[in-house]
């Protein structure tokens, strides 16, 4: 398999046409957690790298979609109650990323003044 670069994730993302980029991008996940061996400790440096990218992205919705996915997949592979899958969720710099799009997502969604009711 031929070695994905940041840089190609980083492309893939931006095309909002392109709908191999989350594809692209877990594969970017993975081998840079093999790489590092698939320790917990390079799952989630690796996670943080393309969450970010997405983040960066400006892609919300697909933080916190990703994120999911891929603890989901740590759940499977180690179990729900194994010590990888409850370091990998219970991650400060995860979940600080996972709620900064979170209030992303709703801050806009929620839009801003001038939805008050108009029947008054």
């Amino acid at each position: 398999m031929e070695e994905i670069t940041q840089e190609d994730v980083i492309d893939a993302l931006v095309d909002t046409e392109n709908a191999e980029g989350l594809d692209l991008l877990t594969q970017f996940y993975e081998q840079h957690s093999k790489e590092g061996g698939f320790t917990i400790a390079t799952r989630i440096k690796s996670a943080m790298r393309c969450a970010q990218m997405l983040y960066d992205a400006k892609r919300y919705e697909d933080v916190v979609a990703w994120l999911d996915t891929i603890a989901t997949r740590i759940s499977d592979e180690d179990g729900p109650d194994s010590e990888e899958y409850s370091a990998f969720v219970e991650d400060e710099g995860l979940d600080t990323l996972r709620m900064k799009a979170t209030d992303k997502i709703f801050g806009e969604d929620e839009g801003e003044e001038g939805f008050e009711d108009e029947d008054e």
